[in-house]
């Protein structure tokens, strides 16, 4: 098993060298700042100016963005249970998707199937 958990690596490895990049967590946490920063500024415009229909659409795509970049940042998974061969290497870890609760295995999962969530699967 040690040997599909360094295949799996490696299959990350080579998704990023293609292109696939990782998100970084900074830029995500900047964008969502600014997405919240816009919403704040679309809730002052006066609802007497009859836009209220076009101003409600414009935070509701804002907040839409805001839950799917949320989705990019890691969280920790639930429950955490590591599975140990006889010799005691560790074989894979499972556990619960935070977000939707679904259950989630290590060396299948970087991010739940179910919600797109990212998963953090350190200890602590």
């Amino acid at each position: 098993m040690a040997v599909l958990a360094k295949a799996v690596k490696q299959d990350a490895d080579s998704l990023l060298e293609k292109g696939h990049r990782k998100m970084d967590e900074k830029k995500v946490r900047e964008a969502i700042k600014a997405m919240e920063n816009q919403i704040a500024i679309i809730q002052k415009i006066p609802k007497y100016l009859g836009l209220k229909e076009k101003t409600d659409k414009k935070i509701e795509e804002r907040q839409t963005a805001i839950e799917a970049l949320e989705k990019q940042l890691p969280k920790k998974v639930d429950m955490r249970t590591e599975y140990k061969d006889l010799n005691g290497a560790m074989v894979c870890f499972e556990g619960f998707c935070p977000s939707c609760g679904c259950a989630v295995e290590y060396y299948r999962n970087k991010s739940c199937n179910r919600c797109t969530q990212m998963l953090d699967w350190s200890k602590n």
